[in-house]
């Protein structure tokens, strides 16, 4: 015991003598316990329990009873959030649930406070009335339902209380609001929030004389607890109950209990835990040259243990102990910071989402999981180190000789082997459906992990191999990549670390240059280009005379083109034309590339000029046709969907489009009709040819849309976007991290190494840009083997990935692999070149003599 706090002792003085070395180490290992603790947190917090949500569904209350089918049984889940009729056959009863009957039904004594859905309607900003909530929120019963933020709670039915959403949106505390119904202005006493969601428009007031008959909602304290017995009874007459004593599990009587979260498979356990080994090897590989520099500092230090008497065992517990301190500082930080990221992003998220988080809750396996996981990397990354310190060769080190470098050549042909059997398994496992369906990515995350150990166990042949290669360079790149050869224990895990960085980074990359490929094969635009559409959902007069007044009056004077849509009818929601040969070829029913209804201002719009010839035919009901030859002896077949499938056979003119056609035929309104539709307006569409929007009038409606709500959509064509462009952006990212980290970790150690050499060229004259050239070769030689390597190896393994993709498809579907060789090219390229210079900019150009000491 007293060896190991010794050790200890001089793993923490080293750690605080060279904090560059040690802030490195910390940063390597405590970013993943950061990122995952606080995942961890945040997923758990905004992950409500049915316990942890009683507050916001009963308040204080024993109960919260809902009036789902009166009088029609029904059955229902231990919370009460979902139900079912039990015989969907049986005939509802006459006799509804009121309140008196309500409280006939409860044991004597019990109190009851109902909750109304009132009978005004606020027309706030939103496109659909807010429907005014009687409830008096001064009962205790209620407390948690709607917290108080600002103000307090009314205290006459004159008075009303709004949702932070509203009062953002023209309902301040202290305005006064018109409700309908109402001859008289309500004054605004108080802000709540909605106890799930911060984006609600809610307005609450006291309930009026009669709001107990009209009642569909209760919240009821008892005498004693709601217990399974009384839920089943209360079940029969067709209300479902959240129980607080059944929720919590103090009711014994009850075969119901809390369902936990879905177990996950055996599947996907197998592939996080090869992700997680994955990241373990990689943090081993950054962090493991950097614990090297520090033995290569201590050697003398080392030496003196050894040569008063400390064993190899003593040694090597000194090395490890720099792995457990600054791995344990690491994970402590790492913890820490994790937390009070989760706690400060979580106003953020319930901002931008409208989601309200549940309690602040650290979910203590996961978190002492990540911890582990920190800690344990830390010292495996000090496992090759100790074992290189505890042979070092004493005698040496305290003479101040340089240490014989151990020449390895790796396995090479172990690492072929392995890399081989990752591109089999990647592509091979997945050939069969059946199999893809069973193990799902677990072939991927098998392959990936062989691939990576293969280049591990390759790195030392390759490293020897490209020092070969560089016998045609510059002197100061053949220095560079002989110190490299000659001390391959120290450059092969940086070099293995960047070639298993770069194979991600390439498989990545090929995934989403296919991904887009086929993404921008199937594009068809929605709109012509640069048109601006909006869609008012649920089309009704109401909703579209308000947004028709809205844009006129953010537009002024741009004309506005009106698209009807069917309204809701089983029996005919819409058509395309009947002579493609696939339903596929004539465009979606349902996005309007197929078919759309309205006037000549669509018309005018979706022909791109004005054609007196198309208006005319649209006043005579006849329907205009923009794909070429679908139009014979004046007529056009059209397939109408919904119910029974039909082809009916219109009047038609064909219209050629002076740019591409967005849609195949244009029905007018009257033609729907007769059709069995009932087109009702659902949008408006602004013609690029008319006026073209600026980004600030898209802000300006987007910012409408937002306070519509609703279901009120805008789009603006802008043509095919890159869908896959901030992916590659954060892969990119995170591969220049890992490859400069690496390979500034192994720069780092060989200028260490090298102040000898680096004197000697000195003292014969070299001069100190030739020093900073070395130092560039250094890490460029380190970065450009490294990303060589992991190229190739992560163009195979992004080719047998998407190979596999497409034969799991069942029906041919176009699914090429791309292979973005631009992009690969510029990081194998410019990456290295970075690293030499930033190495080179941070190095010391003036080296002073070593003192002889001998």
């Amino acid at each position: 015991m007293s060896g190991l706090r010794a050790a200890l002792r001089l793993s923490w003085r080293d750690a605080r003598r060279f904090k560059g070395r040690s802030a490195l180490v910390i940063i390597m290992i405590g970013l993943p316990v950061l990122a995952v603790t606080a995942m961890a947190v945040l997923l758990v917090t905004f992950d409500l329990t049915p316990r942890e949500r009683l507050d916001r569904d009963l308040g204080r209350s024993d109960a919260r009873i809902v009036a789902r089918a009166p009088g029609r049984p029904v059955q229902q889940d231990d919370t009460g959030r979902f139900w079912t009729l039990k015989d969907a056959r049986a005939a509802q009863k006459a006799r509804p649930v009121t309140t008196d009957r309500l409280a006939a039904l409860l044991p004597p004594g019990s109190r009851i406070v109902p909750i109304t859905p009132g009978r005004e309607l606020y027309a706030g900003p939103a496109l659909d009335p807010t429907r005014v909530v009687e409830l008096d929120l001064r009962d205790p019963l209620t407390r948690g339902l709607y917290p108080l933020r600002q103000g307090r709670f009314p205290a006459n039915p004159d008075e009303v209380v709004v949702s932070s959403w509203l009062a953002r949106h023209g309902a301040p505390l202290g305005s006064r609001i018109r409700l309908s119904g109402s001859a008289t202005d309500h004054p605004v006493v108080g802000v709540v929030d909605d106890a799930d969601r911060l984006d609600l428009d809610v307005v609450v007031t006291l309930p009026a004389p009669e709001a107990r008959e009209r009642a569909v909602e209760w919240l009821v304290d008892t005498p004693g607890p709601v217990r399974w017995k009384d839920v089943r009874r209360l079940n029969a007459e067709g209300l479902s109950v959240t129980s607080r004593a059944v929720v919590t599990g103090r009711d014994s009587g009850t075969s119901w209990r809390i369902r936990s979260a879905p177990r996950m498979r055996p599947v996907d356990l197998a592939v996080g835990g090869l992700v997680v080994t994955m990241v373990v090897l990689e943090i081993v590989l950054l962090a493991g040259p950097a614990f090297a520099v520090g033995i290569r500092r201590r050697r003398r230090e080392l030496a003196l243990v050894a040569a008063q008497g400390g064993s190899t065992r003593h040694l090597r517990s000194i090395v490890l102990a720099d792995g457990f301190v600054l791995g344990g500082v690491a994970t402590v930080l790492g913890v820490a910071a994790g937390l009070a990221a989760a706690r400060a992003a979580v106003p953020i998220l319930e901002s931008v989402n409208g989601a309200v988080a549940g309690p602040y809750e650290v979910p203590i396996r996961y978190v002492a999981a990540a911890a582990v996981l920190g800690l344990g990397s830390a010292v495996a990354a000090a496992v090759v180190p100790a074992r290189r310190a505890a042979r070092a060769d004493v005698v040496a080190a305290l003479a101040g000789r340089p240490a014989q470098a151990r020449v390895r050549n790796g396995l090479p042909l172990s690492g072929l082997a392995l890399v081989a059997a990752g591109f089999v398994i990647t592509l091979g496992w997945r050939t069969n459906r059946r199999v893809i369906s069973l193990l799902g990515d677990l072939s991927l995350a098998t392959g990936a992990l062989c691939t990576m150990v293969g280049l591990v166990l390759l790195t030392p042949w390759l490293v020897r191999v490209a020092g070969r290669l560089a016998a045609c360079l510059p002197l100061p790149f053949r220095l560079a990549a002989r110190d490299a050869v000659r001390n391959r224990g120290r450059t092969a895990p940086a070099v293995a670390a960047v070639a298993a960085a770069t194979a991600g980074l390439a498989g990545c990359m090929i995934a989403a240059a296919s991904a887009e490929t086929r993404w921008l094969h199937d594009y068809h635009p929605q709109e012509v280009a640069g048109a601006l559409t909006v869609d008012i959902g649920q089309p009704t007069d109401e909703r579209a005379e308000r947004v028709r007044a809205a844009l006129r009056s953010a537009l002024p004077g741009v004309p506005l083109a009106e698209v009807y849509r069917p309204a809701d009818n089983v029996d005919a929601y819409g058509m395309q034309l009947a002579d493609c040969a696939i339903r596929t070829e004539c465009g979606s029913p349902y996005d309007g590339n197929a078919s759309r209804i309205g006037g000549p201002d669509l018309a005018r719009y979706l022909a791109g000029r004005d054609d007196p010839r198309a208006a005319a035919a649209l006043a005579a009901g006849k329907v205009l046709v923009f794909r070429p030859g679908a139009v014979r002896a004046g007529a056009v077949r059209l397939r109408v969907l919904g119910g029974e499938p039909r082809e009916v056979s219109v009047p038609a003119v064909e219209v050629r489009a002076v740019r591409a056609a967005v849609t195949d035929v244009l029905v007018p309104t009257r033609t729907a009709t007769e059709l069995g539709f009932r087109p009702r307006l659902a949008g408006f569409v602004v013609d690029p040819g008319r006026h073209r929007v600026t980004p600030e009038e898209v802000d300006k409606i987007q910012s409408l849309a937002k306070a519509w709500r609703s279901g009120v959509y805008v789009y603006v064509e802008r043509g095919p976007v890159n869908p896959m462009e901030v992916t590659l952006l954060v892969l990119a990212g995170a591969a220049v991290v890992l490859v400069l980290g690496g390979t500034f970790a192994a720069t780092g150690l060989a200028v260490a190494d090298a102040r000898p050499d680096l004197a000697t060229l000195g003292a014969v004259g070299a001069p100190p840009g030739l020093r900073r050239l070395v130092t560039l070769g250094q890490a460029w030689f380190v970065a450009v083997t490294g990303m060589a390597a992991g190229t190739v190896a992560g163009l195979s393994l992004g080719v047998a990935a998407m190979e596999s993709t497409s034969i799991a498809h069942r029906v041919r579907v176009y699914n090429p692999i791309t292979v973005p060789w631009g992009s690969i090219a510029a990081l194998v390229v410019a990456l290295p070149l970075l690293a030499g210079l930033v190495a080179a900019a941070f190095t010391r150009a003036r080296v002073t003599p070593p003192r002889r000491t001998t």
